[in-house]
């Protein structure tokens, strides 16, 4: 396995971590799933480890995966992510998909409209 590929595979490792405190059923998906990286999510989830991000190009692949819907999520991490000026892991989703996320954690923190 190239130094590349066990850096993508590790990092897809990282993320299933991740999902599976959500959703404990989550696996890789096989290699050459399009834009699709986990079974489990209930919306696309494609983890990306690169040194040159293509988010344009990405978001474009999961929307068509979310069959042109607006719930997926792209999982970015630069090449190095000790480097001090590392953007660290990051996650990009969709406006309205994140205004519902948004909407979701101000419900479970207690909060309603009223109390703004």
């Amino acid at each position: 396995m190239s130094q590349a590929r066990a850096k993508g595979t590790k990092f897809e490792n990282e993320v299933l971590e991740g999902l599976q405190r959500i959703w404990p059923d989550t696996d890789r998906a096989k290699a050459g799933n399009p834009s699709n990286d986990f079974h489990g999510p209930p919306f696309p989830v494609e983890a990306k480890h690169r040194k040159r991000w293509e988010i344009p190009k990405w978001v474009r692949a999961l929307r068509g995966a979310a069959g042109g819907g607006d719930q997926w999520a792209l999982v970015v991490a630069a090449g190095d992510r000790r480097a001090a000026d590392s953007a660290g892991t990051l996650m990009v989703v969709d406006w309205a998909f994140g205004l519902e996320l948004l909407e979701a954690w101000q419900w479970r923190q207690g909060w309603d409209r009223a109390n703004q």
